[in-house]
């Protein structure tokens, strides 16, 4: 069975047995290193989930990045704070284009400049509010945009007109990675070739990495690509610790909304394409 912890772990032990050296995005960003594994965690919900695997990862001698939004079913504190204890990284997952587009009841994109430059200024003033919470717990240096399927909107757009090193910020993973060198691999749709059906998370690298062989549907492929010394040298994965329990009921649950998901995403990919 995929997406359990058990299969999780076994993973990182796959790839660590291959001498892959894990490292999270700040310090990557900080030292200008030739990191194996950059570990992003997106925490859209159950911030519980995200403590399961960060203790995993603990337990192995890895550390990776955990990007919270700042929403009910992801902002935990005491969650926050216990990951931060186990060495891990805490970033921002912000989505401020969307949260200013519900605050000025914007819902298409055909706008004018100076109402497009409006909901950029108000996202902004969103990002540095909500940022200032997160640092009341964690020094926040990296982020990564939220990709919300359903909005009409990038949230990477209020870089355009800003720039998130003035606040501090050292690193945006979809900036400042260089994905001609990494190759790049997430659970998005609860499956390793969720790109078919993604929205926003897209890299203009996919085509080629297919031809390279470079895809894989489940955990296990990834796992036989690793001990095949298939994989490349660098890599990002990014994992939603939401996808992944032991408990056989909250599983079960999480794989019928994912796949009632998909198939929504896939109509919005053929609307949009």
């Amino acid at each position: 069975m995929d997406f359990t912890l058990t299969k999780y772990k076994n993973l990182l032990l796959a790839l660590k047995s291959k001498g892959f050296i894990f490292e999270r995005f700040d310090e990557y960003i900080e030292k200008s290193s030739i990191a194996s594994i950059l570990l992003r965690h997106d925490v859209d919900r159950k911030p519980q989930n995200s403590l399961a695997t960060a203790i995993i990862e603990n337990k192995l001698g890895i550390q990776g990045t955990y990007y919270f939004r700042m929403v009910p079913e992801s902002f935990n504190v005491h969650i926050i704070k216990q990951i931060a204890d186990l060495g891990h990284e805490i970033g921002y997952h912000y989505e401020t284009m969307d949260s200013a587009s519900e605050k000025l009841k914007v819902k298409s994109k055909k706008l004018k400049e100076e109402e497009i430059e409006k909901l950029i200024d108000v996202a902004y003033e969103d990002f540095c509010e909500n940022l200032e919470e997160f640092r009341k717990i964690y020094p926040v240096k990296t982020i990564c945009m939220h990709g919300s399927p359903k909005s009409a909107f990038d949230n990477r757009d209020i870089w355009k007109k800003y720039d998130y090193r003035q606040l501090g910020i050292i690193g945006e993973p979809y900036f400042d990675i260089d994905f001609d060198k990494f190759f790049y691999v997430t659970d998005t749709g609860r499956c390793w070739n969720g790109y078919k059906y993604s929205v926003r998370d897209k890299m203009p690298q996919q085509e080629r990495w297919v031809k390279e062989g470079l895809v894989f549907k489940t955990t296990n492929d990834i796992i036989k690509a690793a001990q095949d010394n298939k994989l490349p040298n660098q890599i990002m994965i990014t994992v939603h610790p939401q996808r992944w329990n032991d408990n056989f009921g909250a599983w079960s649950l999480e794989f019928v909304g994912q796949t009632l998901k998909n198939q929504i995403k896939r109509i919005i990919v053929a609307i949009n394409s």
